[in-house]
C-alpha cells in the first residue's frame, strides 16, 4: 500500500487513492467474468494461517503466568528490582487479554470464511456490470457493504480496532520488550547512571538466580509481543485486502 501504514487510516478517500494503480493493474491483467481460482490466488496473500493464530493463543495463554511471576517479584521488595518498572510492566499486560481474545476470534472467524471467499465473492462481483434496474444495484450493493462490514467489523468504511490490537497495544509491547533487554526491572544507582554504565556491566552485580528469574518472564515477553505481532499484522492484511476488494468494486462498476 502507498497510504495506508496504519489501520486507522482506511477511509473511503485514502481506498480511492490506493485503488487507481490497483484497477490499473486489474483491467490489464484480470479476465472477466472472475473465476474462483483466480480471485483465490489473489486473495491468498491476505488469508490468516494458522500458525498466526496459534501464537496470539499462546500469548494469551502466557500473560496471566507472567503478571503473576512479576507480582511475585513485587511481593519480594528486593533493593535490586525497580518498583516503578514492575507495576508499570503488570498495568501493561493487564490490558492485554481482552483486545487480544477479541482479535482471535475475530481472525477465527475470517479463517473459516476464507475457504469460501472467493466463490462469494465472484458471485457477488460478477453481478456489477450486469445490473440495470434500482432494485438490482441496491440488492448487490448491500451484499458488497456485507462483506466490508465483515472484514473491517463496521457498517461504515473504517476497520474497528478499539477493542482488539492495533498500534497502541503494538507500541507498548515493543517498548517493554526493548526495556527488558536494557534491565527494565533492575534498580539503577545514580552513580551507574550518572556513569551511563550499560545493562551488561550492570549485570555483574546481580546474582544468576535474580538474573534467571527476569530472564524467564523477558522471554515470556518475547513470545506475547510475537502473538500481538501477528495479530496486528493479520489485521492489516484485513484492512488491504478490503482495499483490494473495493479495486474490484470500481473496476466493474465502470466496466
Amino acid at each position: 500500500m502507498l497510504y495506508i501504514h496504519q489501520l486507522n487510516h482506511l477511509t473511503p478517500k485514502m481506498a480511492d487513492l490506493e485503488s487507481v494503480y490497483m484497477v490499473r493493474e486489474l483491467k490489464g491483467n484480470m479476465a472477466f467474468p472472475l473465476k474462483e481460482e483466480a480471485l483465490e490466488e489473489a486473495f491468498c496473500e491476505f488469508f490468516v494461517s494458522s500458525s498466526e493464530l496459534q501464537l496470539i493463543e499462546q500469548a494469551i495463554s502466557l500473560i496471566d503466568p507472567t503478571i503473576e511471576q512479576i507480582k511475585l517479584l513485587i511481593q519480594e521488595q528486593s533493593p535490586l528490582h525497580e518498583p516503578i518498572s514492575l507495576e508499570r510492566s503488570v498495568q501493561l499486560l493487564k490490558i492485554i487479554p481482552a483486545a487480544l481474545q477479541n482479535n482471535l476470534s475475530y481472525l477465527q472467524q475470517v479463517q473459516v470464511w476464507q475457504s469460501s471467499s472467493p466463490a462469494e465473492i465472484a458471485g457477488v462481483l460478477n453481478q456489477i456490470p450486469k445490473l440495470r434496474t434500482a432494485d438490482e444495484k441496491m440488492r448487490v450493493n448491500e451484499q458488497v457493504k456485507g462483506l466490508f462490514q465483515f472484514l473491517l467489523r463496521n457498517p461504515n468504511f473504517a476497520f474497528q480496532a478499539q477493542d482488539m490490537i492495533h498500534e497502541g497495544p503494538v507500541a507498548q509491547i515493543n517498548g517493554l520488550a526493548e526495556s527488558m533487554e536494557k534491565g527494565f526491572f533492575f534498580h539503577v544507582s545514580l552513580e551507574e547512571e550518572y556513569k551511563k554504565v550499560d545493562f551488561a556491566t550492570i549485570k555483574r552485580r546481580i546474582p544468576r538466580q535474580d538474573l534467571e528469574k527476569t530472564a524467564e518472564i523477558e522471554n515470556h515477553i518475547r513470545m506475547i509481543k510475537k502473538g500481538l505481532d501477528a495479530a496486528y499484522g493479520a489485521n492489516m492484511r484485513m484492512v488491504n485486502l478490503a482495499v483490494v476488494l473495493y479495486s474490484y468494486v470500481k473496476w466493474l462498476s465502470n466496466r
